[in-house]
């Protein structure tokens, strides 16, 4: 380990969810009153924001009915703090952590102003989702970034690219090999969120780095063939081609064996858990894959919190994240 200090703090950060069913439409109207996801005028935001989560709410209360009735992001972000500070406690780093959400509690700044009083250290923001997007990272960088001079609480460290790390890759590799059983007649889907194409045409990165990914782990796969979908579009205008279309064009190439890996997702939720396991795998069945087969996120799997400790040991100039 290089000289570096011996504390740290970490702000882990993502979308977050609704906790109780009255909680949903408050959250829909979070997100879609935010200028990241629909730029303009601010009045006409509201509206709009006001319009969709009204029509939208009964159906979301639905999708988490189905999951147990809440959002599993808080929990799950606070174990991988748990699992973070018995890492680098390994290593002789103290570290403190809070949870945050963009969208539902505890909210950017709550979770800032935790991690602030509990010691003196470097501030480190880590946004748990694997590939950057000015409509997820970039809105949470504005709002912590706001709440940080407000509070005078300077954020030393910015981890962004999750998705680098040996851990993430290698991590998907080996998920993906243990699941293939026939690799001749097998086809592995990657499936990434889809976002807006209004998004992409601004200039975001968010598709280079999803194919970026792609890339790197198909390199580590062997022969076995590969393809690309955007799944849980939300809207005509959005990322394709989806997860159904590239299915059914893989049945009529032959493939028997099915296997989709949502690369953009850190741990189940309403879009692994009903998107795919549930959507996706009816729509297929009257394609007559043999097997249909869904690898779980890096949590399940168990290899999140080296993904984040390597991204970390990175911006912190230690030797080794391991």
């Amino acid at each position: 380990m290089n000289d570096a200090p011996s504390k740290h703090s970490v702000l882990l950060m993502d979308m977050g969810g609704p906790q109780t069913p009255a909680e949903v439409r408050p959250y829909l109207q979070r997100i879609f009153f935010d200028p990241y996801i629909i730029p303009g005028n601010p009045i006409k935001r509201w509206l709009l924001s006001q319009l969709i989560a009204s029509k939208s709410a009964a159906e979301t209360r639905e999708r988490y009915a189905e999951i147990g009735g809440k959002s599993n992001a808080v929990p799950n972000a606070q174990k991988l703090g748990e699992q973070l500070k018995k890492h680098f406690a390994d290593q002789g780093i103290e570290l403190e952590y809070e949870v945050a959400t963009r969208y539902s509690f505890p909210t950017i700044p709550q979770g800032l102003a935790k991690l602030s009083v509990k010691q003196k250290a470097p501030i480190s923001a880590v946004y748990l989702y694997p590939h950057e997007t000015s409509a997820l990272t970039g809105s949470c960088v504005s709002v912590l970034n706001r709440a940080a001079k407000k509070q005078n609480s300077p954020i030393d460290y910015h981890v962004k690219n999750i998705s680098r790390t040996p851990a993430y890759l290698q991590g998907w590799a080996n998920a993906i090999k243990q699941a293939v059983k026939n690799p001749a007649e097998t086809i592995i889907i990657f499936t990434a969120h889809s976002l807006p194409n209004s998004i992409i045409a601004s200039g975001d990165r968010y598709v280079d780095e999803v194919e970026e990914s792609v890339e790197k782990i198909k390199a580590m796969l062997g022969d076995v063939a590969t393809d690309l979908a955007y799944q849980s579009q939300e809207g005509d205008d959005w990322l394709g081609p989806t997860a159904e279309e590239k299915a059914a064009l893989a049945r009529e190439n032959g493939f028997k064996e099915l296997i989709v890996a949502p690369l953009s997702f850190v741990g189940d939720n309403t879009e692994t858990l009903l998107d795919i396991d549930k959507n996706l795998s009816n729509a297929i069945k009257p394609l007559g894959f043999e097997r249909f087969h869904r690898i779980t996120p890096p949590d399940q799997q168990g290899f999140l919190c080296e993904m984040v400790a390597e991204a970390l040991a990175q911006e912190w100039n230690l030797e080794s994240g391991s």
